[in-house]
């Protein structure tokens, strides 16, 4: 097994064990500091009928990522949002949400470099939390499986992760094997209410797998996640439902071009409302899509398509909703420490409410900064 396909196993693990704003370090030198920043913008527009006429959020990211020794790295991650939503009525009603997301903070510590690797995660209270009425509206528009807005969640206190991952040969394959446990604490959502939400602890076991196939590679995946219950104000009240994530992708070259074909889905079990035993919908979300990496000199034109599909129900699952997305981004490298990357999206697709399908379109247009010291 080759060390470049155990660090992508690798990779990928860590990824989904514990995840941060941040991507690897594997090509930072000893010493070196990567700094990200950039700004992104996103907006929906709906038909008449869902009861919301456009969704907005631009997101500043800040981050970082240092390799320390051969064996330690650390990274951090953070962003300044400022969502709205504005209503589909006569006047055209704004609430609108502003302030930082929590901080995400994270080592990895590779034991036997390339086959063992220990990660520490935490994610720090700096969020936004309890909302106002107005806000908890603007911020729920954003937490959308279907629709990828740069944040979907502000602030949900503090949590510590700790994980493990290992890859090993098997029959030509990149095998990993990952774990993790996150340990919460308790926020106030509401600024109405004077009471601690506390999500339960979550357990995620993953298995991903690479081999080289002619000159392209092969990946596939799965993550399952089993969740503690979520208490409020002491007592327990919500029991979320098992969760399962399976990936896949398949990257070679056409000539002069780079493509790859990817495809996740999402599925989330049953959750169950502990006041009264009632059960919410499953859900489940398919994305497929393709890109491609050009070689334009110095630089990279990445164009992509992506369809993805969500569905729901309590006991049979029907599709509640669509979206066909098409994007590009250019990464410019300026000089040999310093990259920009701009990038254009746009979304065409429809949600299923109260039996009636919406259409919806939106943009999104975002600028990154790379700098490497």
């Amino acid at each position: 097994m080759s060390v470049t396909l155990r660090r992508v196993a690798l990779g990928a693990l860590l990824a989904a064990a514990a995840p941060c704003a941040l991507r690897a370090q594997g090509d930072i030198p000893v010493g070196g500091v990567r700094v990200l920043s950039g700004v992104e913008v996103r907006s929906v527009s709906f038909n008449s009928g869902l009861g919301i006429k456009s969704a907005t959020e631009f997101a500043v990211p800040i981050g970082a990522m240092w390799t320390a020794t051969p064996r330690l790295a650390f990274d951090f991650g953070v962003r300044y949002a400022s969502a709205s939503r504005t209503a589909d009525d006569t006047v055209g009603s704004k609430a609108t949400v502003s302030g930082l997301t929590d901080t995400q903070v994270r080592a990895v510590y590779q034991v036997v470099p390339d086959v063992v690797v220990l990660t520490l995660a935490a994610n720090l209270p700096t969020g936004k939390t309890k909302l106002t009425a107005d806000e908890l509206v603007a911020a729920g528009v954003m937490a959308s499986d279907l629709i990828p807005f740069p944040v979907a969640s502000f602030g949900s206190g503090a949590n510590v992760t700790t994980g493990v991952a290992v890859a090993v040969p098997v029959a030509g394959w990149a095998v990993g094997l990952g774990g993790s446990y996150r340990l919460t604490s308790g926020y106030t959502p509401l600024a109405a209410l004077d009471s601690s939400y506390k999500p339960g602890g979550e357990l995620r076991l993953r298995v991903g797998a690479d081999r080289v196939v002619g000159q392209g590679r092969v990946s596939l995946g799965f993550t399952y996640s089993t969740f503690a219950d979520d208490a409020f104000g002491g007592a327990q009240i919500y029991r979320p439902g098992k969760r399962y994530i399976t990936q896949g992708s398949w990257s070679f070259p056409v000539g002069n071009v780079g493509l790859a074909l990817y495809a996740w889905d999402l599925y989330r079990g049953s959750s169950t409302v502990l006041v009264g035993g009632s059960a919410t919908e499953k859900q489940n979300v398919l994305t497929a899509g393709a890109a491609a990496s050009l070689q334009v000199g110095r630089n990279v034109l990445r164009p992509q398509i992506e369809y993805r599909i969500q569905s729901a129900g309590v006991s049979g699952m029907a599709a509640v909703g669509h979206l066909l997305s098409l994007s590009a981004r250019y990464q410019v490298t300026l000089t040999e420490h310093l990259a920009l990357q701009p990038a254009l999206r746009f979304d065409t697709g429809n949600q299923l409410y109260n039996g009636a399908t919406i259409g919806l379109s939106g943009w999104g247009l975002s600028v990154g900064l790379r700098a490497s010291m």
